[in-house]
């Protein structure tokens, strides 16, 4: 019965350990992601994006350029760029309409033709994950 009981409390210390040395490890990685998030938008495309839009349709624009779904925001802000949201609008009637690509237009979620500028055409564009 004592050797039941020790062994409970061994597997016990070292679930604890090994539970304490995952939670570490997950918030040097959490810390790693809040220091290397950015305050400034990515070039996610050097052209706009011809969009057609639905009247009354609610649609979220990522101004961060980390979205997988440009030019529409996948949430990928919160975890790269959480001081860059996403711009949310609502079109009142059916159209089709030039969405920024280079998240830096004046008139987002539209283009304005900054895309033409040399920063952004000298900007280097995201890569796709290798798989």
């Amino acid at each position: 019965m004592n050797a039941m009981i020790a062994s409970t409390v061994t597997l016990q210390k070292v679930n604890t350990t090994t539970f304490n040395q995952h939670r570490v490890r997950v918030i040097a990685v959490l810390k790693a992601c809040l220091l290397t998030q950015t305050t400034e938008p990515l070039v996610a495309s050097k052209q706009p994006f011809k969009v057609q839009l639905k009247a009354g349709k609610r649609y979220s624009w990522c101004a961060c350029g980390h979205s997988k779904k440009q030019p529409f925001c996948d949430g990928t802000h919160k975890m790269l760029a959480n001081k860059i949201p996403p711009l949310r609008f609502v079109p009142d009637e059916d159209c089709t309409v030039w969405l920024c690509g280079c998240k830096h237009s004046g008139s987002a979620p539209y283009c304005d033709g900054t895309h033409k500028q040399d920063f952004i055409q000298k900007a280097e564009l995201p890569t796709a994950p290798q798989s």
